[in-house]
């Protein structure tokens, strides 16, 4: 790949060099530019860009797969034409370029991305230059409106510090017992209702609606102690849930277009910039009444002498009593978390269904695997030593991921000049962006069959034990170094809890002629949803 890519650039860039030499000799010789001049002027400029297209176009030919760099538009007309097939158009341009690819936008813009899936650049990134990768202006610009200065979209000793207070709460026995509680009671009273309902009236129901209207209910129960009640059989119009989805929808169109076009698309107020300032007034004034309410809360319980007993995570953070924990700070936390924990583990349940239901083997082990687990009981039920014990669906979990990682890709910031393992130059204040969905179809990682569905390869040579001998960094959905996921394991017990609780009690059927593909977002989603039919494999509760 790099010789291929740099043999194209030097010889773009020397060509170039001559032309512009000669351009400057029109402009040196002539004291007075005539119209003859400026002709001449003109067509150097016209043979330049002739010139630079068909070097472009001859680079494309050795690798047919790769975007052509045109005069002006950069690579975008590319990008553009394969957009509805983007994360697996682009991972074949990677693998084809030997793990490494630069992006060139349009001129005069800062839409240059270079992409890698190589194992030792990753590596290179997220932990050994950890500090020259952060996320960067241009992230913090985009996610600014809804996520803030929280976690996700902080740098430096404003993350470091919310880093260190989230893992002491997340980590903490009286939150872990409150989250666990929290999803098996979520489970058990609101999700296998509902589902038994749409099994029994026999209606198509879209299984990634349904998913991610549990894990909102759920990761608002959980971060903030609210329930809102989007997960019922009438499948409620929520207005912060709404609000929710179309600010999410516009950060997502920033990400994928250059910054001067959104911004612009912000001052005028179109497209979906029109309805952001809306969607997050709903936002702010829902967040802002639990907070106010929590906070009234804790002090009438502190003045009584009674210590409150609530562990949501926003209650956890309000219990510190720091200068920090003001509204503004709680606000950002709470938002930060709901989106990691909403939309990550909704969309990996669904890929998973996806997979499940279309590989009747994988389904067959696992239905056996958690009818072994449960037993037949005369109540169903969940508790985290019998989740604990499922490690083929924990395998199953896992190579779902790998194939569909719910953030398919990570964006960094290079602050300064750097050169990668794999020997590429990449330039200060340039974009780098972490191909994870690419990472997982790469066969020097998984081998031949890499494109595969095939939890049995997370397993030991011998068969009978899930492991983990995959570095992070070959393996990244869940991120790695410094900044690995501080909910990875919460994340595991929502999936293996709904999951194990859908496969016990039905079997899902795709509705013939429904088509699942990738949607281009910041998160995976299926672009149609998941449609499916519900069938009970035995009566609830047998």
């Amino acid at each position: 790949m790099v010789g291929n890519m740099d043999l194209a650039t030097s010889d773009d860039h020397a060509m170039m060099n001559i032309i512009m030499t000669k351009i400057q000799q029109v402009f040196i010789e002539s004291t007075i530019l005539t119209p003859w001049k400026w002709m001449e002027v003109i067509l150097w400029i016209i043979v330049a860009l002739l010139g630079a297209f068909c070097m472009r176009a001859m680079a494309h030919k050795r690798r047919p797969k790769n975007p052509v760099d045109w005069p002006l538009v950069g690579m975008l007309p590319g990008l553009i034409a394969n957009m509805h097939n983007f994360y697996d158009w682009f991972s074949d341009v990677l693998i084809d370029n030997g793990g490494s690819f630069q992006f060139w936008g349009p001129w005069f813009t800062k839409f240059n991305y270079f992409t890698t899936i190589d194992p030792r650049n990753v590596e290179h990134v997220l932990r050994l230059k950890f500090s020259n990768y952060p996320k960067g202006p241009d992230f913090h610009s985009i996610f600014h409106d809804l996520l803030g200065n929280g976690i996700f979209n902080a740098d430096d000793e404003l993350w470091r510090m919310q880093r260190k207070a989230s893992s002491l709460q997340l980590k903490s026995q009286e939150c872990k017992s409150f989250t666990c509680g929290s999803i098996i009671k979520s489970v058990n009273n609101k999700l296998l209702p509902i589902l038994n309902h749409f099994s029994t009236a026999r209606e198509p129901v879209d299984l990634q609606d349904l998913m991610l209207r549990f894990t909102f209910d759920t990761m608002c129960i959980v971060g903030f102690g609210v329930d809102t009640g989007y997960l019922s059989s009438e499948l409620p119009f929520i207005p912060f849930a709404s609000a929710f989805e179309k600010a999410l929808d516009c950060t997502t169109l920033r990400f994928v277009i250059p910054s001067s076009w959104w911004r612009a698309f912000r001052f005028l107020r179109l497209g979906k910039e029109f309805h952001m300032p809306s969607s997050l007034l709903v936002i702010d004034r829902f967040i802002s009444h639990v907070i106010t309410t929590r906070r009234l809360e804790l002090q009438v319980n502190n003045t009584n002498n009674n210590p409150s007993s609530k562990a949501d995570l926003l209650s956890c953070f309000m219990k510190l009593g720091v200068d920090s924990c003001n509204d503004k700070f709680l606000k950002d936390i709470s938002i930060n978390f709901l989106l990691a924990g909403r939309d990550t583990s909704a969309l990996a349940l669904s890929w998973f269904f996806w997979l499940v239901s279309t590989h009747p083997h994988v389904e067959e082990k696992l239905v056996t695997e958690v009818n072994q687990i449960i037993g037949s009981s005369d109540k169903f039920s969940l508790t985290p030593e019998k989740l604990n014990q499922m490690t083929y669906l924990h395998a199953a979990l896992s190579e779902s991921l790998r194939l569909y990682p719910s953030v398919p890709i990570e964006v960094k910031h290079i602050l300064e000049d750097d050169i990668l393992p794999d020997g590429n130059h990449v330039k200060k204040n340039d974009r780098l962006v972490l191909n994870i969905y690419g990472m997982g179809r790469m066969e020097s990682i998984w081998g031949s069959d890499s494109r595969s569905f095939r939890p049995e390869r997370w397993f030991s040579d011998d068969g009978t034990s899930c492991v983990s001998h995959i570095s992070p960094f070959q393996y990244p959905p869940f991120n790695a170094g410094p900044r690995i996921c501080l909910g990875k394991d919460m994340a595991y017990f929502l999936m293996k809890a709904v999951a194990s609780t859908l496969l016990y009690n039905f079997k899902i059927n795709m509705v013939p002629g429904h088509k699942v593909i990738p949607k281009l977002s910041i998160t995976l989603y299926m672009k149609h949803g998941l449609l499916v039919t519900l069938e009970p494999r035995k009566p609830l509760g047998a």
